[in-house]
Parts: structure tokens; C-alpha cells; sequence
């Protein structure tokens, strides 16, 4: 054992006999040292032994319950419960299918059961539930007809232009245009439901205007509700006394029933 560290003893009771020395070293600073040899019996008498008498299990506040604690002989000590959340774990012992964990606390987790089909999940109060889904709202729609080409003069006549509506609508405004001003006096337009006419002021062009919003009188609408696959037709009344608009096209607006 000549030569042998004491860090390099791996137990009391090792591979080394008594009459084996150890050489312990001491820094006295400025380059020294000072030495002094000792056998392998005294450094077992030096470390000296004990006994174990009792082991003990705290679990602290995990959330866990010990049994079997402490143990003086022989025994087994046992952990029962659930780990709380503070310390890694859920706090719950057991769950139902479509559960949802989620923080109630800086260190608790909360359960949240599972919503009523189509039910959404949201915030209320800044904590997770279930509601039922908003109604989006309703948005405003355009419908768009072209009553004409673009570039040939316009004549008066019924049911210029007939479509069926595609689904049930609430009429907000209606707008005229063309791409060729009317000259002379305005155009006007009229627009039916099922052969009845929805509006009491008819749409208006003014002389030398392309669009019905500048025209010095506002269509009015007698009938805002337009009935699904109800026929429409569009008729010209007035084109205009010196040059006749072209490119006619008329727009309905408003929302889906």
C-alpha cells in the first residue's frame, strides 16, 4: 500500500493491512510541507465505525401519505397518494374521458369536463369553458347584374334583364351605374319581384353621371324582402333625350335571410 492516497481507499475495511503506512502531508505554505506516517490500523481506529438505528421517510408536502415509517429493523416504507402540482404533478388521481387540465393558480392545476357537443372552448372570467358557439354576424352582401354590353346605346323596355334570386334576401340599398353618361335627361330604372315593382322612387341617372349615388334623387325601396327563387326582372324606362348610357349594370345590396 506504499505510495497510496487516502482518496483512494474505496471503504473502511478495505484492501490494506495494519502494518501498511500512509504518508499525510500537511501545505505549511512557502513551498513546505510537513509530513507524518501513519499504519493502516491507525487510520481505521482514527475513521472509526457506527450504526444505522433508524431510517426515516418525510415526504414534506408533496401530497403523497408515508407508511412504514420509520423503520428501526427491517421493514418497507410505502408512498400513497398524488403528486400536487407545486412539485411536478396534477394533483388528481383520476379522470373522465374529455377532461382538460388547465393552471387555476400559480401552483394548482384545475380540471375542466368535457363541453356539450359543438360547444366551444373560451374564456370567461380569464378561465377555460365551454359555451356555445356566437352567431357570426350577418355580413353585407352585393348582387351584381349586368344589363347590357358595355358599349352599345341603351333602349327603353321591360325585362331587359331576368334572373331568379338565389337564396331568400333583405334589400338595404340598391345603385345604378353605367359606362357611358346619359345626355340630354336622366336614365331611369326600374326593378321588379315577380312582375311587382320594389321600389316607389325608381333608380336615376342624372344627365352627363355615371353612377345613381350623385343623382338628385335617392332611389326609394318599397320592398326589402326579396323571396328565395323569386323571379327579378329590370327595366329601362329613360336612356337619356340626347345620347342614349351604355354599359349598364344594377346592384342590389343588403344581407342573406
Amino acid at each position: 500500500m506504499a505510495g497510496k492516497k487516502i482518496s483512494q481507499l474505496t471503504a473502511l475495511g478495505g484492501t490494506y493491512a495494519a502494518t501498511d503506512l500512509f504518508e499525510i502531508s500537511k501545505d505549511m505554505g512557502g513551498g513546505t510541507y510537513a509530513s507524518r506516517k501513519i499504519t493502516g490500523s491507525e487510520l481505521t481506529s482514527s475513521i472509526g465505525a457506527g450504526t444505522v438505528t433508524s431510517v426515516t421517510f418525510d415526504p414534506g408536502e408533496t401530497g403523497f401519505s408515508v407508511t412504514g415509517s420509520p423503520i428501526t429493523t427491517s421493514g418497507t416504507i410505502e408512498l400513497s397518494g398524488t403528486l400536487i402540482a407545486a412539485h411536478g404533478g396534477t394533483g388528481h388521481a383520476s379522470y373522465s374521458a374529455g377532461d382538460i387540465l388547465y393552471a387555476s393558480g400559480g401552483t394548482a392545476l384545475s380540471k375542466l369536463a368535457a363541453g356539450t357537443d359543438t360547444h366551444v372552448l373560451t374564456l370567461a372570467g380569464g378561465v377555460p369553458t365551454w359555451a356555445a358557439p356566437a352567431t357570426p354576424a350577418n355580413p353585407t352582401q352585393n348582387i351584381i347584374i349586368a344589363c347590357s354590353d358595355e358599349t352599345t346605346a341603351l333602349t327603353t323596355g321591360t325585362a331587359k334583364v331576368t334572373f331568379r334570386m338565389p337564396y331568400a334576401f333583405t334589400l338595404t340599398a340598391v345603385r345604378a351605374s353605367v359606362t357611358t353618361a346619359p345626355v340630354g335627361s336622366v336614365l331611369t330604372v326600374d326593378i321588379n319581384e315577380s312582375g311587382s315593382t320594389i321600389l316607389s322612387t325608381k333608380i336615376t341617372i342624372d344627365a352627363s353621371e355615371k353612377t345613381s349615388t350623385t343623382a338628385a334623387t335617392a332611389p326609394v325601396i318599397s320592398d326589402t324582402a326579396l323571396a328565395d327563387d323569386a323571379e327579378i326582372t329590370i327595366d329601362i324606362d329613360t336612356v337619356g333625350s340626347g345620347t342614349a348610357g351604355a354599359g349598364l349594370k344594377v346592384t342590389l345590396i343588403g344581407t342573406k335571410t
